[in-house]
């Protein structure tokens, strides 16, 4: 095997040229270690069988982590099936909608299966040659 896994212990200790090294910016590194310490020390539960809704509030909390990926993180990681990142460009644009907090309240209706509408209006914007071919 020559691949390992990171943990959020290691990674936390980890310095910030040593994650910077990786390609992202010094505050992106240093929240990404922020974040890493803050579950190192069970302080956020990212398994889903947590309260999505404390995990988004307590992700947000933190330096570097908005309302985007802290939804984004709870639609993904946690299955939260209502999780809905409503400051996405993209979501915005499959509505028409101006403004994030205007799409927030229009997904109101969607509750509470907001993030398979996520999904549905990212889908909604692929071009057919973005489709993945039918292996028949």
């Amino acid at each position: 095997m020559n691949r390992l896994s990171v943990t959020p212990d290691s990674l936390a200790q980890a310095t910030r040229d040593e994650v910077a090294s990786l390609g992202l910016p010094g505050a992106r590194a240093d929240g990404l270690r922020n974040l890493a310490a803050v579950i190192a020390r069970g302080e956020i539960d990212l398994t889903p069988n947590g309260d999505p809704q404390a995990v988004v509030a307590k992700l947000v909390e933190l330096p570097g982590i908005g309302p985007w990926t802290a939804e984004y993180v709870a639609m993904r990681g946690l299955h939260w099936p209502d999780a809905f990142p409503a400051g996405d460009l993209w979501l915005r644009k499959a509505t028409g909608m101006d403004s994030a907090k205007q799409l927030e309240q229009h997904s109101e209706r969607w509750r509470p299966w907001r993030a398979y509408a996520a999904v549905h209006l990212w889908e909604s914007l692929k071009t057919p040659a973005d489709a993945t071919p039918s292996s028949t």
